[in-house]
């Protein structure tokens, strides 16, 4: 089969299109045929060598895919060969004609989605449901400070606040993306390239209740300052690179509550994984949100996409195509 290898650690052109054989299943897993491959920023970390639990090239990254069954496990007993799936591949793998999943990692992919909202959808919405509901108990009425805005989880997290009835204030580097997001149903958006974040917060809206923050940095910190007494933040990445150092003394004097996690574990959760799977495909199924897809690519172009993505040049979800 074709795949993306990639066959060194360091820029892009790391990536290299190559024939290998078609994996091998393990008793848990189901071999999928990919139609589409959903890219996210935990690729460009695995490349860099900054994933935690990535393994040393050559590894053929890619952590989402829609497809077919094409053969399941000894184990499995959920699935069968020949239904549509969107799946997270959560030792990575993505990037190819053929990836495998652990059966709790597989979603069924319902006929009225395509292949491209399949492989832009579950780990961008399952990331942002987790981030403002189950982590960040965000209720009608409160304010919200969205980071990376204008990224695939970001436009996932601004659709959700809203439909909970939250005031979304969207947070992004650039203001093309902020009048798409805004567009989304953001009610304030701030360039955190050219104003002072925590200023312009407590200027448009007061403190927050709520902060979704992916990018670390000085970014982590001016979001920090943005919450009042009782004020809860969750982390979900540091795609800067840059991964704050804090005591327990920078929250536990200002009572704050900082909390974080990490999808492919809570995927073993699978009575909470299902619930929250089976809720936004109702909310997505009565037209109440969407998945943003901004780009579109063959799967050739792999390194073309994290050029892209590294250099904060795209919109939404990239989708890459087999």
């Amino acid at each position: 089969m074709k795949a993306i290898m990639l066959v060194a650690h360091g820029e892009p052109d790391q990536l290299v299109l190559r024939e290998v054989p078609v994996p091998e299943i393990g008793a848990d897993e189901v071999l999928i045929k990919v139609a589409a491959i959903g890219v996210n920023y935990a690729d460009v970390s695995l490349r860099r060598g900054r994933y935690p639990t990535g393994g040393p090239p050559p590894i053929i990254p890619g952590m989402e895919v829609s497809g077919t069954i094409e053969r399941v496990g000894s184990g499995v007993r959920g699935l069968a060969p020949g239904p549509r799936v969107m799946a997270m591949t959560r030792r990575f793998g993505g990037y190819a004609e053929y990836a495998k999943a652990v059966e709790a990692d597989v979603i069924a992919l319902p006929e009225w989605l395509t292949f491209e909202d399949g492989a832009a959808f579950p780990l961008v919405f399952l990331s942002a449901y987790h981030a403002l509901f189950t982590f960040g108990h965000l209720q009608p009425g409160e304010r919200v400070l969205i980071n990376a805005a204008g990224g695939a989880v970001g436009t996932a997290a601004v659709q959700l606040a809203k439909l909970r009835g939250a005031h979304v204030i969207a947070a992004a580097g650039d203001d093309e993306k902020l009048a798409r997001v805004k567009a989304l149903g953001a009610d304030d958006v701030i360039n955190y390239r050219t104003s002072e974040l925590s200023a312009e917060v407590e200027r448009r809206t007061g403190k927050v209740d709520l902060v979704l923050e992916s990018v670390g940095g000085k970014i982590f910190w001016d979001s920090l300052a943005c919450l009042p007494p009782l004020g809860r933040m969750v982390v979900f990445g540091t795609a800067s690179g840059e991964i704050p150092t804090l005591t327990t003394r920078d929250f536990s004097r200002r009572n704050l509550t900082i909390g974080g996690f990490s999808l492919p574990g809570l995927m073993d959760q699978r009575e909470m994984s299902a619930a929250a799977a089976s809720d936004l495909l109702m909310m997505l199924q009565r037209g109440k949100i969407r998945p943003v897809i901004g780009h579109r690519f063959p799967m050739e172009k792999a390194a073309e996409v994290h050029r892209l993505l590294e250099g904060r040049q795209t919109y939404g979800k990239i989708v890459m195509l087999p």
